[in-house]
């Protein structure tokens, strides 16, 4: 299958601290790490990793940060196209990431995006977007209605609200969701759960709603159900919901069934948090597989 990403490409630049955040105090990190991110991104260069036809688009400057990014994509063989932007500078991330439990905090330069109208060319079986590029996205939707199609609905935002009234799947953070419902979801109540999918169900027939290390939440013949996350010491959460998304498509290209899709999306993600970010933070499929198998006896799977 031919799948195409749509959304932004950032470099990251992450250090991990070991105190807590202060301000007017000097911070030594000896084990900085650049690497491409971006939710569009990351996901490419997993579905790329797997063996998958994925092409990119995203907007890059003329600058050392793209050269970086390009390097990144081209190892994981994925096919990149700009959108046409003059005078942009490549968007940074500066990730702080706490040694004590993996969390980060995120400063996000996205640089400025000027209005486009510019068309995605070529025929394509699925289709990601994060939201970054909506009007690209709407287009392509356009011209290509009957597609399936996933959002990674990350910040909730009127965009990205918009763009999960379209698409054939809203995979959606805690924050989307609780945002758009002014509901939070309570893992031990499942009355909140229903609240908030009823709510989703204005935008979209198919939500599914991540929550971090408590899993996510799906629907099954009007049943919502908990699939509770994989056991992981996390020492770096960046990127973990990106390639969640990632493998998510995988699953869905290779026609498995929802539970499992999430199964094998729900274990990549937990891989991911164990390592630092940067490439090697992208699991192999086979390390993927070879996980689940272990835990084959588990009650998740």
């Amino acid at each position: 299958m031919k799948i195409v990403c749509i959304g932004q490409s950032t470099l990251d630049i992450c250090m991990p601290l070991d105190q807590p955040i202060t301000e007017n105090v000097k911070f030594r990190v000896y084990d900085k790490v650049e690497a491409a991110g971006g939710p569009s991104t990351n996901a490419s260069i997993l579905l790329g990793k797997w063996g998958e036809d994925v092409t990119l688009y995203s907007r890059l400057g003329n600058d050392i940060y793209a050269t970086q990014i390009i390097e990144c994509l081209d190892r994981a063989q994925v096919k990149h196209l700009s959108i046409p932007c003059v005078d942009f500078e490549t968007p940074i991330s500066v990730i702080l990431t706490s040694k004590a439990n993996g969390n980060r905090t995120i400063f996000n330069c996205p640089g400025r995006i000027d209005p486009t109208d510019y068309s995605v060319e070529g025929q394509y079986d699925l289709f990601l977007s994060d939201g970054h590029e909506p009007e690209v996205a709407h287009r392509f939707l356009d011209q290509h209605p009957s597609i399936v199609s996933i959002l990674d609905a990350g910040g909730y935002r009127q965009p990205t609200v918009e763009l999960a009234k379209r698409v054939t799947w809203l995979v959606t953070s805690e924050d989307f969701a609780e945002g758009y419902s002014g509901i939070n979801i309570d893992i031990n109540d499942e009355a909140t759960w229903r609240t908030v999918f009823n709510k989703l169900h204005e935008l979209n027939p198919h939500p599914i709603v991540t929550l971090g290390d408590q899993g996510c939440l799906y629907e099954e013949e009007g049943i919502i159900h908990h699939l509770p996350a994989f056991k992981a010491k996390a020492i770096d959460t960046n990127g973990a919901g990106d390639l969640f998304h990632g493998a998510f498509v995988y699953g869905l290209a290779h026609h498995l069934p929802l539970r499992e899709i999430l199964i094998l999306a729900s274990m990549t993600s937990s891989i991911s948090v164990t390592r630092r970010t940067g490439e090697t933070k992208i699991p192999l499929l086979q390390e993927v597989l070879d996980r689940l198998i272990q835990v084959k006896g588990s009650n998740i799977v």
